[in-house]
Parts: structure tokens; C-alpha cells; sequence
């Protein structure tokens, strides 16, 4: 009886490793997934704008976009502003945070829902075009693709 309990002391620890190691495998690759699709979205903050633009212009000429024409460019005119940006679903987060003074970021998908709290502390660029900002403290939401 004391060599039954021994063996099944080892068999628990031995599946409790194995769900831990599974798991940890399984978050890794959840979290890098993420950091690459939010890293091909987002440029280095510490370059400038006109770098940024000639990066991203290269970049998109080397590989084919998603589905042209849904696009939002956001440049951050502030201190900080607070931005929230969803994907194709209606429960894809495509990226949540704040961007710094300076900092520019291009999200592209089949459709781009963006909420900024403040439209008066952005620079947006839908589809190519520049969008009228807005007033200090008015919240907005900008979508690509634009209904024409």
C-alpha cells in the first residue's frame, strides 16, 4: 500500500508539471503573437515623423496591404492621448492605450473602428485623407472604411 500512494504522489506531480509546462508554452505564444502584430503596427517612438514615414512607406511597397483603402494613421499632438481601436469584429481590440507626444502609429484591417476621448489631441488620416480634428474635449470615433 505505501508503494501504491508513492506512485500515485508521482503520477499527480508529474501531470501537474505537465500542465503547467503546456500552459506556459501556451501563454508564450499568446504573447508573442500579440507583440509582433502590435509591433508591425506601431513604429519606434524615438523616431522622428519623417523617418517613420519613409520606414512605412518602404514597408508597404515590399508587402501587399490587407485590403486597401482601410487604413487610420494617428499622430499624437500631446503630452499624451488615450485611443482605443478595434478590429474587423465587433469584439476585436486591435490595440488599447496612449500614444506620447510625437508618436505616430498606422493600423490597418478590413475594418478600423478608432475612439479617441479628446479629437483636439490627434492628427487622423483615414484612407488617405486628413480628418477635420476636432474640439478640446469632444470624443470621436473614426472608421475606415468611410461610408461614401
Amino acid at each position: 500500500m505505501g508503494l501504491a500512494r508513492i506512485a500515485i504522489a508521482v503520477l499527480a506531480v508529474t501531470l501537474a508539471l505537465g500542465l503547467v509546462i503546456v500552459g506556459g508554452v501556451s501563454l508564450y505564444g499568446a504573447l508573442t503573437k500579440d507583440a509582433s502584430k502590435t509591433a508591425s503596427s506601431s513604429p519606434d517612438p524615438s523616431t522622428s515623423g519623417q523617418a517613420t514615414q519613409t520606414a512605412s512607406s518602404k514597408h508597404a511597397s515590399s508587402e501587399p496591404k490587407v485590403q486597401s483603402g482601410n487604413e487610420i494613421d494617428v499622430q499624437c499632438l500631446v503630452a499624451q492621448c488615450p485611443i482605443f481601436v478595434a478590429g474587423p469584429g465587433a469584439t476585436d481590440v486591435i490595440w488599447q492605450g496612449s500614444l506620447i507626444k510625437g508618436e505616430v502609429r498606422k493600423f490597418s484591417e478590413t475594418r478600423v473602428i478608432m475612439q479617441v476621448d479628446d479629437a483636439s489631441t490627434v492628427s487622423v488620416t483615414v484612407n488617405g485623407q486628413r480628418q477635420p480634428r476636432g474640439h478640446r474635449g469632444q470624443a470621436r470615433t473614426y472608421k475606415a472604411p468611410t461610408k461614401q
